[in-house]
């Protein structure tokens, strides 16, 4: 859902208004170090929450040893910590994580209003996500 995401979204704006870090990471850059700089120049992150990314991500901490190696966190905490807009999309049926089940650096990710992107309703969804 997130590709598909990104593809409508480009049709709403331009290339270099958006960032997918799946995509746009050139080769032998520092991971944490180019994510903290895009997350510094961005305006808004799209924080995308499917049915198992609760599960995911205490995978993440048990198999770190507390150490994060999980660069979806990693740009998620450095959005929140620089008072960016963070946007939960839920996909799939996801529900909001509650804030006592998260990390501490995730925790006000919890407070964020969440919205709905639905294959149903993709269009209508999306359309709702840009213009926020």
């Amino acid at each position: 859902m997130a590709g598909r995401l990104f593809d409508r979204l480009e049709q709403e704006f331009s290339h270099d208004q958006l960032f997918y870090d799946v995509d746009d990471i050139p080769p032998g850059e520092d991971f944490v170090a180019y994510l903290n700089k895009k997350v510094e120049a961005c305006d808004v992150l799209l924080a995308v929450i499917g049915p198992n990314w609760q599960s995911e991500l205490d995978k993440h901490e048990y198999e770190a040893g507390k150490q994060t190696r999980d660069f979806v966190r990693i740009e998620i905490e450095a959005a929140l910590s620089q008072g960016k807009k963070v946007i939960p999309v839920l996909v799939s049926g996801a529900e909001m994580p509650r804030e006592e089940d998260l990390p501490e650096g995730l925790q006000s990710l919890a407070r964020r209003n969440a919205v709905r992107l639905s294959h149903e309703r993709f269009k209508a969804d999306v359309a709702g996500i840009a213009s926020a």
